[in-house]
């Protein structure tokens, strides 16, 4: 099947497993094209046409997604962590949902969860922070944090994007939920991470937590 109608963002910080996620991408999303956005330095000797690396401006993963995404010029954007927590693979699944009708496609981590991938205080605070973003918006997601998503380029141009963190997700989610575009979601598998485990402290998930509540009033 043919992916030209998609490119993939990974944003990167240091992550060891950057070039084996590009070649992954390469490998089951044929035709696609890839940016890598990076802060600090990055290890990757693969060079393909279908691949743009760009130095991010500023920091945090939220800087980096919006500084990517107008670079885009296809009608289907994704993000996949670089650090080989997910499949490309399975990434394929996610797009063709979008395809078909959906705005956007959230891969769901927690049905397929397993216990040495995710600390069990992690995996209750993503389950706090979906469950509160559920209650104040409407929606029904069963993982709000996933890292591995599809979105169609026009629903995501209409939402005017701020935050410079990990909330950038939870931003999307729920500016894509008030704007009433249609949000489907998909099991998908959650691996090891490559390299160092690099956990949320607790001070981050509260960060999280209180970043639901500024998009009350916020279109």
């Amino acid at each position: 099947m043919d992916f030209s109608d998609t490119t993939v963002i990974i944003p990167v910080k240091d992550e060891p497993g950057t070039e084996t996620v590009a070649k992954d991408v390469l490998k089951s999303l044929p035709g696609s094209n890839i940016i890598v956005i990076y802060k600090g330095a990055i290890k990757m000797a693969l060079s393909s046409p279908r691949i743009i690396i760009v130095k991010q401006t500023g920091s945090g993963k939220g800087t980096a997604c919006i500084q990517a995404f107008k670079l885009v010029r296809t009608p289907i954007v994704c993000l996949i962590d670089g650090d080989g927590t997910y499949s490309a693979k399975e990434l394929g699944k996610l797009i063709r949902i979008v395809r078909h009708g959906a705005d956007m496609a959230l891969g769901d981590r927690m049905e397929r969860m397993k216990p040495e991938v995710m600390p069990g205080y992690i995996r209750f605070g993503n389950d706090i922070l979906t469950a509160t973003a559920n209650l104040l918006y409407g929606m029904d997601l069963r993982d709000s944090q996933t890292g591995l998503r599809a979105i169609r380029k026009k629903a995501l141009d209409k939402l005017v994007l701020h935050e410079s963190g990990f909330s950038i997700e939870e931003e999307i989610n729920i500016k894509m939920a008030k704007k009433g575009y249609k949000i489907s979601q998909a099991p998908i598998s959650y691996a090891v991470r490559m390299g160092e485990a690099k956990h949320m402290k607790l001070s981050g998930g509260l960060k999280l937590l209180f970043a639901n509540f500024k998009f009350i009033f916020d279109q």
